[in-house]
């Protein structure tokens, strides 16, 4: 059923993009696309890659600019900012990926939800959780990421049931609560929807900020994963099996170095093509994220579909120390466990072309003395890598996370070359 509903939508997918799209018509040459009826035949289209939007997003345009009704950028995190245009009718698409989301978590029309993600700057994200929160009918509280003190303030007017945030800013918010008197503001939360970090090990079990969160606000985490140019997202049903992939919006393959499938269960990149988009559809997009499908039958929540389990690194950001390969999300799943840790930043260059140094610049909670060398030992012991750690003071590593891109702050900063 649920792969007849995926063949139906990607036959459409093609015909609109091939009929409406200059950048597929060109990128399939004298492909026959009738050939491709099944999922598996998918594997015969080739991918489209970040590359491909950033030299030539206006190729991608399937409607008139007059039909534009929203225009969004990428973070720029790994790259470039890529400008994407969205219609009406994606607008409503984003809404029902956000409803469906909020839906499976458990939001109803009876919650007050805080955002506590960007709503400007061309970011997709907070306005996706804004019309997917109005499409309940729940409230909806913008405060943003900037200032803890707003949030907590609005908390302690509104008592919100649940806060839509990225994990280390809502643990940074309780540390706040603390000093300030208002963690009573906080007791009426009952979830945390985590964005832009994982809160999971690959096992789907908390990981150390995850289980941090559950403990401090004694609240559900639920995870999700969204990409920008898909304006799409994964989020977790309450039984928190991994982010559930609606096939109506949405077709995802993991492939390997090679661009070839994996079974589910495997890590590999995450492809993502999108249905029923008309500003500027995507087919066989690679994100550059590394995850694997779970597919253990129908989840206790009623829903068919797979789902797809925690993102544990980007493909770019693969280091190669001494010999061994590790991603940066391994080295922030040790830090996040050291409570005296209260600020960190990874910085990547180049030794040589065949090995990358890394440094780690790390914060320490008010009284705590030196503690590079326990942190140099915490990570040799996890991953058999060590780097060199530097104790810093928390504003030079906030200057530091915010020299990639002013939109967002990023953990890890790559300066290899």
């Amino acid at each position: 059923m649920v792969e007849k509903v995926i063949e139906k939508n990607l036959r459409d997918t093609l015909s609109y993009c091939m009929e409406r799209s200059p950048f597929y018509r060109s990128h399939f040459g004298g492909m026959d696309i009738s050939e491709i009826k099944t999922v598996q035949d998918i594997a015969k289209l080739p991918f489209t890659t970040k590359d491909h939007i950033a030299e030539q997003s206006e190729m991608f345009l399937c409607v008139d600019d007059k039909a534009v009704i929203e225009i969004a950028t990428t973070s720029g995190s790994t790259g470039n900012p890529v400008m994407l245009k969205y219609t009406a009718k994606d607008l409503e698409r984003l809404a029902l990926n956000e409803r469906l989301a909020f839906h499976h978590a458990g939001i109803t029309k009876e919650d007050t939800v805080l955002i506590a993600v960007t709503i400007d700057k061309c970011f997709i994200a907070g306005l996706a959780y804004y019309v997917g929160l109005n499409s309940i009918g729940a409230a909806s509280v913008r405060v943003g990421p900037r200032s803890p003190e707003l949030l907590l303030k609005m908390a302690e007017v509104t008592k919100p049931t649940a806060i839509v945030g990225v994990p280390t800013y809502l643990d940074k918010v309780y540390e706040i609560a603390g000093e300030e008197g208002f963690r009573k503001s906080l007791s009426t939360v009952k979830k945390l929807i985590c964005i832009g970090e994982p809160v999971k090990e690959r096992d789907l079990s908390l990981n150390a900020i995850g289980q941090r969160l559950k403990e401090k606000y004694n609240s559900e985490i639920i995870s999700t994963y969204g990409i920008t140019e898909l304006a799409t997202s994964f989020c977790e049903c309450s039984l928190s099996k991994g982010g559930h992939i609606h096939p109506e919006l949405i077709h995802i393959e993991i492939v390997d170095d090679d661009g070839n499938p994996v079974p589910d269960g495997v890590e590999g990149e995450v492809v993502a093509t999108t249905f029923n988009v008309e500003g500027m559809p995507l087919i066989r997009f690679k994100t550059g994220d590394i995850s694997f499908i779970i597919d253990d039958g129908i989840c206790g929540c009623g829903l068919r579909s797979k789902r797809l389990g925690p993102v544990t690194g980007r493909k770019k950001q693969k280091l190669k120390i001494k010999g061994t390969s590790v991603y940066p999300q391994a080295i922030v799943n040790v830090i996040d466990q050291l409570e005296y840790v209260d600020n960190y930043v990874l910085i990547a260059t180049s030794d040589t072309t065949l090995s990358d140094h890394l440094e780690v610049r790390c914060s320490l909670k008010k009284g705590v003395p030196d503690k590079s060398d326990e942190i140099k030992a915490k990570l040799k012991g996890s991953l058999k890598v060590t780097p060199v750690v530097i104790i810093d003071s928390f504003e030079n590593i906030d200057l530091i996370q915010s020299s990639v891109t002013k939109r967002k702050k990023t953990k890890f900063v790559d300066r290899r070359k």
